[in-house]
């Protein structure tokens, strides 16, 4: 069954606020929405476990709204939520436009509620993100995703993206390679 979730009207680009079909939108969050980002990611623990060895703290958490790369400022930094018809936060997507170079954004995070995960919801909030960015001047999109995520290399890998090399990082509780994906969109 191909469900269609939302389209969204590219004429304002400002991703302040979108509604979507069957009752879906987008909109920026803020800092204002920490406890809603806390409930969503305290619910995708095994995302955390995985990739920590820990479930997130009240600091990790208030770091996908407030952490910057090296160079960036909050005009570079989207951290747009998924909201259900109920007002519910089921997705958080995290991005950085322009980094590490002009044209190219980071989505440094997609996190989508356990529940809703697996009913072609990613996808199609991808699909859409990769439209905005496109009209902001996107030429490509990058992602890190460790190894030990084999349904993460999976699913970025079926929407096109490339591994262009690996890394060696250190996260909170444990060591992970992390696969440097890329996908030209423009």
């Amino acid at each position: 069954m191909n469900v269609k979730y939302f389209e969204l009207d590219w004429r304002d680009i400002s991703m302040e606020e979108f509604n979507l079909q069957n009752g879906y939108r987008i909109k920026s969050l803020t800092i204002e929405n920490i406890k809603l980002v806390e409930s969503l990611c305290e619910k995708c623990s095994d995302y955390y476990i995985l990739h920590d060895g820990i479930l997130p703290s009240k600091k990790e958490t208030k770091e996908i709204l407030t952490a910057l790369p090296p160079n960036k400022n909050y005009d570079d930094k989207f951290v747009l939520g998924v909201f259900k018809y109920n007002n519910k936060l089921i997705g958080i997507i995290d991005i950085i436009k322009d980094f590490p170079v002009i044209g190219e954004w980071m989505l440094g995070l997609m996190l989508i509620d356990p529940e809703e995960r697996g009913n072609g919801l990613g996808k199609m909030i991808h699909k859409e993100l990769v439209q905005w960015t496109i009209n902001l001047g996107s030429k490509s999109l990058r992602i890190g995703v460790i190894e030990d995520n084999h349904k993460g290399i999976k699913f970025w890998s079926n929407l096109g993206y490339t591994k262009i090399k690996e890394v060696s990082m250190d996260f909170t509780k444990k060591k992970h390679i992390v696969n440097i994906m890329t996908l030209k969109v423009n």
